[in-house]
């Protein structure tokens, strides 16, 4: 059988019998299966794919973080101001103060009226080789991969203040502030209101994978025997006529984790 080229040159086509075909066939399957095979071993080699590794899920210890505005009681008295940085706003500060708190002094130039905006930061010691449930479900066992972090919260504010959102970060244990190196922020807790109780465990904060937090948790995962701090900033406002603060606030956090451990 022939077949012209275009430069009408003749070509020859060679047929091959049904046993050559047949032979051809179940060689080129012999090659793929020897591909794949090598693939999959190449692939465990490098860590992709692994068939020893046990998923396990456990929670720490719930860490509790109390905000105590002490038993001042009373109403924030109204001080007139005109600009920003007024002076009579940092005396007024100064009584709120001492309700508990580190506060500092606002001009509501809208209102003419100072504030005070209280700065309270709370920090939670943690060592997770010291925790029962790490050396229960760990131990001495090394962690493949940190697949999931979760942390279930609830709270209690039986205090006088309104709380705005608060920022929960992780960091050295050495961090004193928010701003201090190595400190990254988790996520935000939303506003709790006064006399609002949040049931333990209700609520959850999801860590993103690849976040700069996620990458702390795990590294802090890797190295158990490494204390860190898990912190909790706010900075609630208190305003002429209010209540000044007291009381307490209590907000519970049980941190989870789903990790990979060689069988």
């Amino acid at each position: 059988m022939k077949a012209m080229k275009p430069n009408n040159q003749p070509t020859t086509l060679i047929t091959l019998g049904p046993q050559t075909s047949n032979t051809r066939r179940r060689l080129l399957r012999g090659a793929l299966s020897l591909g794949a095979g090598l693939a999959l071993l190449g692939a465990a080699a490098c860590g992709l794919v692994s068939t020893n590794i046990l998923d396990k899920t456990f929670e720490l210890s719930a860490q509790k973080f109390s905000l105590d505005f002490g038993t001042t009681t009373g109403k924030v008295p109204t001080v007139a101001c005109t600009v920003a940085g007024d002076p009579k706003c940092t005396t007024l500060a100064s009584q709120v103060s001492a309700a508990g708190g580190t506060a500092t002094g606002i001009c509501d130039t809208t209102a003419k009226s100072c504030s005070a905006e209280i700065m309270v930061t709370k920090s939670y010691p943690v060592t997770l080789s010291n925790d029962p449930s790490f050396a229960q479900t760990i131990g001495s066992k090394a962690i493949s991969i940190v697949k999931a972090i979760e942390l279930s919260y609830g709270a209690s504010n039986m205090s006088t203040v309104n709380l705005p959102e608060m920022m929960l970060y992780i960091g050295p244990d050495t961090a004193k502030l928010p701003t201090d190196k190595d400190v990254y922020l988790i996520d935000k807790i939303p506003a709790i209101t006064k006399g609002t109780v949040i049931p333990d465990k209700s609520r959850k904060i999801i860590v993103q994978a690849g976040s700069p937090a996620f990458e702390r948790f795990s590294y802090y995962l890797s190295n158990p025997k490494v204390p860190f701090l898990l912190m909790l900033s706010g900075k609630p406002v208190v305003k002429a006529n209010d209540d000044l603060p007291s009381g307490k606030v209590d907000v519970t956090i049980t941190p989870a984790f789903t990790v990979g451990l060689p069988l």
